[in-house]
């Protein structure tokens, strides 16, 4: 399911559940890190991805898309798919004017790692398993640590809204929450 919400001040969003939109499969390299869980809990396997595209100025636009996958060990792990050349184009809805590649640089996976990081520790995380940023893209201009950033804390917020039971906030409430901290 993809959905496209216009969030005001210029933002806008594309959100997919439960599929990706199609890209490489292959990684220059990975980085990796894990998680020690107090009370793990088994889940159930999730795909999300968001693409942002933020009011024009230096930093303004990120897709990152990830996949959950649960096992049953007391021990999250995050790892990111590195892909640096930018030799494969990305054809966005969003009305953006210059080229977008597909990939997570290198230069971003430390913020993705960080945001990453202090987002599941915040929520005291408790699902077990893994976290793969699989999918990227990227500006040359409009692409840096800071939006890619956010858009990580995005969609580890929005991870845990889908794998947590009972939860009533809508994805749009989600997304303004972390998008105005």
């Amino acid at each position: 399911m993809k959905v496209i919400n216009d969030l005001g001040k210029f933002r806008k969003v594309v959100l997919w559940k439960n599929e990706l939109p199609s890209h490489p499969k292959e990684a220059d390299h990975e980085l990796e890190i894990s998680l020690q869980l107090t009370k793990p809990i088994v889940s159930e396997n999730k795909e999300l991805a968001v693409e942002l595209k933020l009011p024009r100025n230096s930093s303004y636009y990120a897709l990152l898309g990830l996949e959950f996958t649960p096992n049953q060990t007391s021990e999250l792990r995050i790892k990111i798919k590195i892909k640096n050349s930018s030799d494969d184009l990305y054809d966005s809805e969003l009305e953006l004017n210059e080229e977008i590649y597909l990939g997570i640089p290198s230069e971003y996976a430390n913020s993705i790692i960080n945001s990453a990081k202090e987002v599941l520790l915040e929520s005291s995380w408790q699902h077990s398993g893994s976290i793969t940023f699989t999918l990227g893209a990227h500006s040359l201009i409009g692409s840096s640590e800071a939006v890619f950033s956010k858009v990580t804390k995005v969609l580890v917020a929005l991870l845990e809204n889908e794998l947590s039971l009972g939860s009533s906030l809508s994805d749009r409430s989600i997304i303004l929450s972390e998008m105005d901290k």
